[in-house]
């Protein structure tokens, strides 16, 4: 796997620091599963990040650091624990197991997209598979969208995405992609805000894709 868009270190940063909505999160997690070099610039940054912590005034914890080794709340909310990990499905990344999978929707001719259930986040997550040749709608964004190609491959006015890339837009995009003819594409995407279709068909596609 040859992997040539990575996040933004603004975007991994974030991360780092926990203040990534979980469902942006999620989709960096999955970039970060297969790809060695985002992983080792994460570490770069958590070790900036710890010599800045150690450098700066202690002030008091919220939870007992006895609980937080014990796991007691090792969370993603103070007192609600971790769900339980659900039997590996095949194909699909190590870090999705927690979470609950909606079955795959058909949203348009050889497209479908299936939801991915992460509780409190504000982006919505989903799957979406495209048959080789397909050319989604033109579309902008009045947020963000993040996606990780985990299959096959698209391209549109900013590159070509391929397995393991990570494909990062907002309000300034405006693209329309197109699938490979060849392999077609499975990807995880994160959107906040709202997907704006246009022209016609992207119009007509609006309801049923409910971004």
């Amino acid at each position: 796997m040859s992997v040539a868009h990575r996040p933004s270190d603004e975007a991994l940063a974030a991360f780092a620091t926990g203040q990534l909505d979980e469902g942006l999160a999620l989709v960096v997690a999955t970039h970060l599963e297969v790809d060695a070099e985002s992983r080792r610039r994460l570490r770069d940054l958590q070790s900036v990040q710890g010599a800045l912590l150690d450098a700066s005034a202690p002030v008091a914890m919220q939870v007992r650091a006895s609980d937080l080794l014990a796991g007691d709340v090792l969370t993603h909310g103070i007192g609600e624990p971790l769900p339980a990990a659900a039997a590996p499905e095949a194909g699909l990344p190590r870090v999705l197991r927690p979470y609950a999978l909606g079955p795959w929707r058909p949203i348009g001719i050889r497209i479908a997209m299936r939801r991915v259930e992460v509780p409190g986040a504000e982006a919505r997550v989903f799957l979406l598979r495209a048959g080789p040749g397909v050319a989604l709608p033109h579309h902008k964004h009045s947020g963000l969208e993040w996606t990780t190609i985990l299959s096959g491959a698209y391209e549109h006015e900013y590159g070509r995405y391929a397995a393991g890339d990570f494909d990062e837009a907002d309000a300034e995009h405006v693209h329309t992609p197109r699938v490979d003819a060849v392999e077609g594409c499975i990807c995880i995407a994160a959107v906040t805000g709202h997907v704006l279709f246009q022209g016609w068909l992207g119009r007509l596609l609006q309801p049923l894709v409910r971004l």
